[in-house]
């Protein structure tokens, strides 16, 4: 997988927390769609900052790759403080939270489905 596949990935991960905090809003009371629309924040800017991090870090050697890797693990630090405090002060359910969090995962699975069985820009032009 290459950068494409991974620009693709953030897209469904925009597509999939729409749906979810949809389908939330019309099944689920406010402290749950508060809480699935809040992960789906989190994880969309997660993976965006990951996926920028590390094509930077791939496109760099030497001292700057290492300052960007340092920066992903400072990312996941400022991540785990943002998931705390919206449990301590947001008005939504951790439940919620978590199914929200876990949008990227749907969008990992379904493209990496969608690269198994052919379908990046390399097989397609029979560079893979």
């Amino acid at each position: 997988m290459g950068p494409r596949e991974l620009q693709r990935m953030e897209r469904w991960n925009g597509l999939f927390a729409g749906v979810l905090i949809l389908l939330s809003a019309i099944f689920f009371s406010t402290r749950v769609t508060i809480g699935v629309a809040a992960g789906a924040a989190l994880a969309c800017l997660n993976f965006s900052s990951v996926r920028r991090l590390v094509q930077a870090s791939l496109r760099t050697d030497g001292p700057r790759r290492a300052m960007l890797q340092l920066l992903l693990i400072g990312k996941m630090g400022i991540l785990f403080v943002l998931v705390f405090l919206a449990i301590r002060f947001l008005p939504l359910d951790p439940a919620g939270l978590a199914v929200g969090i876990s949008v990227f995962l749907i969008s990992i699975a379904v493209e990496s489905i969608r690269f198994a069985l052919g379908g990046s820009d390399e097989a397609r032009d029979g560079r893979a």
